[in-house]
């Protein structure tokens, strides 16, 4: 009787190939879903930052009733100004005494090393580590308002 050699160790072997491709795989998928949740969680938070910065505004302009606002500091917003990622800004788009029509924002990495969540992010514009989005403003005034020229607020 002729014994088979060699059929457990390929046996091993076609396992240990499909283990390594499955490693290999699996960590490729999860650095790429680990980017885009970090993207994800980069956008989200402008997104939350242009909306408490609109409430500002808003807020502002119900107490001075003038559309033209001083330049926005953005420690005043309820809002964390960086995290685990990077540090972000907010200004409004104007120089006073103008009335603003829409928020610069910006996000700088605190790391050099950025470019593969940055790829998935969605600026309006960037550099080197910053990444700059314009949003609108969204301040809407009453059809009754009227806003006297010279001095940007309501009459």
């Amino acid at each position: 009787m002729v014994h088979q050699q060699g059929l457990l160790s390929v046996d091993m072997l076609r396992t240990l190939v499909f283990l390594s491709l499955f490693v290999v795989l699996s960590l490729s998928l999860s650095s790429t879903l680990s980017n885009k949740v970090d993207a994800l969680s980069i956008e989200n938070h402008i997104d939350a930052l242009t909306l408490e910065a609109q409430h500002h505004y808003a807020k502002q302009v119900l107490d001075s009733k003038c559309l033209a606002q001083p330049s926005l500091d953005p420690t005043e917003l309820d809002i964390e100004l960086m995290d685990k990622l990077g540090t972000y800004d907010i200004q409004y788009d104007h120089l006073a005494p103008a009335t603003p029509h829409s928020l610069n924002v910006s996000f700088s990495f605190t790391e050099l090393n950025t470019s593969a969540v940055a790829r998935y992010l969605t600026p309006d514009s960037r550099d080197d580590t910053t990444f700059y989005y314009q949003r609108p403003l969204g301040y809407q005034r009453a059809d009754f308002q009227h806003i006297d020229n010279a001095t940007g607020c309501l009459q």
